[in-house]
Order: C-alpha cells, then sequence, then structure tokens
C-alpha cells in the first residue's frame, strides 16, 4: 500500500512539472505571481494579441459597459492580467486597462518595438551581427521566438534578430508603460510599416 501511495505521488509530481515549465516559459516577468486560469487554462498574466483591426476595450466585462478604446491595430501585443468566462482583463502598451471579449484575442504572437530611437533587425542573434533594417518606436512585428537576449521576428517580408529588451509582448519581459514612446493615438491608428 505504501509503494503504490509512493508511486501515485511521484505520478502527479512528474505530471505538474510541465505545467511549471510551460508557465516559467510563456508568462512574462512581472512583480505579480504567475499563476493558471479556471477560465483558459493558461498562464495569467501572460500577452496575447489582437485577432482583428478593430477591437473594443471596454470599461467593464460585458457588452453593457461603455467602450474605454477602439483599437484599430491588428496584432498589438497587450498583457492580459484577469479573466472571467468569456471577458479579458488587459493592459496594453500605454498601461490603460480594459476589458476585451477573448475572442477578438489570440492572433499570431506579436511584439511591438518600444524605447528611444531606433531598434535594429540583426541578421543573427549577437550584439555584432550585421544589421539589415532599423524599426520605429511603435512597430508591430510576428513573434517567430526568443532565446536569451534576443528575439527573432518577422517584420515588414524581412526576418531577423532584435535585442528582448525593446520588445513589448515578449515573454520574460514586462516593460514599464510609461517608458514607451509613443503616443496612444499613433500605437492604435498607425499603419505605417515601422521600417526604415
Amino acid at each position: 500500500m505504501s509503494s503504490v501511495f509512493r508511486g501515485f505521488v511521484a505520478a502527479i509530481v512528474f505530471c505538474a512539472l510541465p505545467v511549471h515549465a510551460q508557465t516559467a516559459q510563456t508568462a512574462p516577468d512581472t512583480a505579480q505571481a504567475v499563476r493558471i486560469s479556471a477560465f483558459s487554462g493558461k498562464p495569467v498574466p501572460r500577452f496575447e494579441s489582437l485577432k482583428y483591426s478593430a477591437v473594443h476595450g471596454r470599461e467593464g466585462p460585458s457588452l453593457e459597459y461603455p467602450v474605454a478604446w477602439r483599437y484599430e491595430r491588428r496584432g498589438l501585443p497587450v498583457l492580459v492580467i484577469k479573466e472571467s468566462r468569456e471577458w479579458r482583463m488587459v493592459r496594453d502598451p500605454s498601461g490603460d486597462e480594459v476589458w476585451m471579449h477573448e475572442r477578438t484575442l489570440g492572433a499570431q504572437p506579436s511584439v511591438m518595438v518600444h524605447g528611444d530611437g531606433f531598434a535594429v533587425l540583426r541578421r543573427s542573434p549577437e550584439a555584432d551581427a550585421r544589421v539589415i533594417a532599423r524599426m520605429e518606436p511603435g512597430a508591430i512585428a510576428t513573434l517567430i521566438g526568443c532565446e536569451k537576449a534576443f528575439c527573432e521576428i518577422y517584420i515588414n517580408h524581412r526576418r531577423g534578430y532584435a535585442e528582448k529588451s525593446r520588445l513589448w509582448g515578449a515573454p520574460g519581459t514586462n516593460p514599464d508603460p510609461a517608458k514607451l514612446e509613443t503616443h496612444k493615438s499613433e500605437q492604435l491608428a498607425a499603419v505605417a510599416s515601422g521600417i526604415e
């Protein structure tokens, strides 16, 4: 009986390890503890991207609440910080917090360039690698993956590596929204490629 109990405990511990490892890889580096949501089964907080080119951010978790912001930027990364059955409270790159319906989130993972001046896109993930493009703050790119200090991204038909610290929405980052360079109106309505 004792060996059966020990085997059961070992199985529970073994099954729990991959969930913990996945949470550590996908959740942003935030001051709050990461937990698995009972509604989505995903870690909270986590980054997601807007699925549509027009998404309403509401003051509360239902259609009864007024629209606080209209986001007109497909792929804009947002940080999910709370959940209900069908609604997600998100923090946008400017630091505003609104509620969005869960069906409006879940596009391909993306990141937004932030910080002072242009960010560079490099051929390989080294600080001295050849520069292949320069990206303006506010430019949005498709996230392919991240390793250590660099993330591989795709933007304006170019694929390369950018410093993770310059990318809002990259796993393991959570830049202070107050430090983001672009204004909300530029972030939400801009349609320029963001590449020089």
